[in-house]
């Protein structure tokens, strides 16, 4: 089993949801932090992400097609984020372009092979897009064509790379929970389960002059998954286990209800179990920045 294949894709997931879940300075002081983004904005996004991920058979049987793996990969992606007006009813479009996509892929510390990349370099130059309610949830998204992710694992991809999150007064030490879900960070055929949990943000301080501050957070993250799903070909099942902690900080623009920066560090732990080929662990890290470009 060739488990680079779709890598990149994975990847990406990975890098939006560490990237942007939401905001470090200090002063007593409230501002709102979440909500829907402020309308006609359009930015451009450097988007960072270096992972370095290892497998290796726990228990395997005699003659297994699965042995050690080192994957090691390095992504620049360069987004421009564009936030639409509101039709009459009240609904805002926001659309997610690719600009420009690099990246350098491992496997044993050798190149990994050209289709290891090409799922990557396909959505160079698309847009995703998405449709916000008058509360910021998310109603549609709408992917192009050949973009190898569902859709709901692509939403939950764009709600945390615009921080989306409730509308919420907040003050300096005060800490707001949200729900967390991502995509698996290894790709596994077929719809794999997502890893769920939950995002913790401090607010640890306030600058900027009034009407265009600047809130800082730290960030907690935990996630994980139980579970299990049909093998490729109906043969048997693939027991899933993954648990993901990552810590960072991030600064949140309090008038466009966007994040500004971002860096997030994240560790992977789990098994794989593949029918026929026994266990794998996986250990990891990754990490992911974002800033905004000129």
């Amino acid at each position: 089993m060739r488990l680079y294949r779709g890598v990149t894709t994975s990847l990406l997931t990975l890098t939006f949801a560490m990237a942007s879940a939401l905001p470090a300075v200090a002063q007593p002081k409230k501002v709102t932090v979440g909500g829907r983004p402020s309308p006609g904005q359009s930015l451009r996004l450097n988007i960072g992400q270096d992972a370095d991920l290892t497998m290796k058979p726990v228990e395997a049987p005699a003659g297994s097609p699965i042995g050690p793996m080192h994957l090691k990969a390095k992504t620049t992606t360069v987004v421009v984020q564009s936030i639409g007006t509101p039709d009459p009813k009240g609904v805002l479009q926001v659309d997610m372009t690719y600009e420009d996509l690099t990246q350098n892929v491992t496997m044993n510390d050798q190149p990994a092979p050209p289709e290891a990349a090409e799922a990557a370099m396909k959505i160079k130059g698309k847009t995703l897009s998405m449709t916000l309610d008058t509360n910021g949830e998310v109603i549609q998204v709408t992917p192009p064509p050949d973009f190898e992710m569902p859709p709901d694992m692509i939403k939950d991809m764009l709600k945390q790379a615009l921080g989306l999150m409730p509308r919420k007064e907040m003050t300096v030490g005060e800490t707001v929970s949200t729900p967390f879900a991502m995509a698996m960070p290894v790709p596994i055929p077929g719809d794999a389960p997502q890893l769920k949990g939950e995002l913790t943000n401090t607010l640890t301080g306030v600058s900027g002059p009034a009407g265009n501050e600047t809130a800082a957070l730290e960030q907690v993250v935990t996630a994980n998954v139980d579970a299990t799903m049909p093998a490729p070909g109906g043969n048997g099942t693939i027991g899933i286990k993954m648990q993901v902690t990552g810590r960072g900080t991030s600064e949140w623009d309090v008038k466009g209800a966007l994040v500004k920066a971002s860096k997030m560090t994240t560790n992977i732990a789990g098994t794989l179990t593949f029918p026929g080929a026994g266990a794998m662990e996986l250990t990891g890290t990754t990490i992911v920045s974002l800033d905004r470009a000129p």
